[in-house]
């Protein structure tokens, strides 16, 4: 609890370019076998590189923090316990930090 009441803001969540620091990917000239090195999940197969992943991270934090907005906006209207609003849950208010 200390810690948090005396140390220094953090980079924000969202809103922040970080694709600088990722290496670039490289080029192998034909794709490697399931299960062996250098093999990716389908899922992750889909994304051209990095950058590609931190976008559509981007994009999916703007969509809850939107969904956020919207639930917060009609929280007063809900009966209790789900009138309380997302305050600590909202990506854009939220903060990065490595320990």
């Amino acid at each position: 609890l200390l810690m948090s009441l005396t140390c220094q803001s953090m980079p924000m969540l969202m809103g922040s370019d970080w694709t600088y620091l990722f290496p670039p990917v490289p080029k192998s000239p034909e794709p490697a076998a399931a299960g062996s090195p250098g093999w990716f999940a389908p899922a992750a197969a889909k994304a051209t590189d990095p950058a590609a992943v931190f976008k559509v991270f981007q994009d999916e934090l703007q969509a809850m923090s939107a969904y956020c907005g919207e639930y917060n906006k009609n929280a007063s209207s809900r009966p209790f316990p789900n009138n309380h609003p997302l305050v600590v849950l909202d990506p854009k208010d939220l903060e990065t930090s490595i320990s």
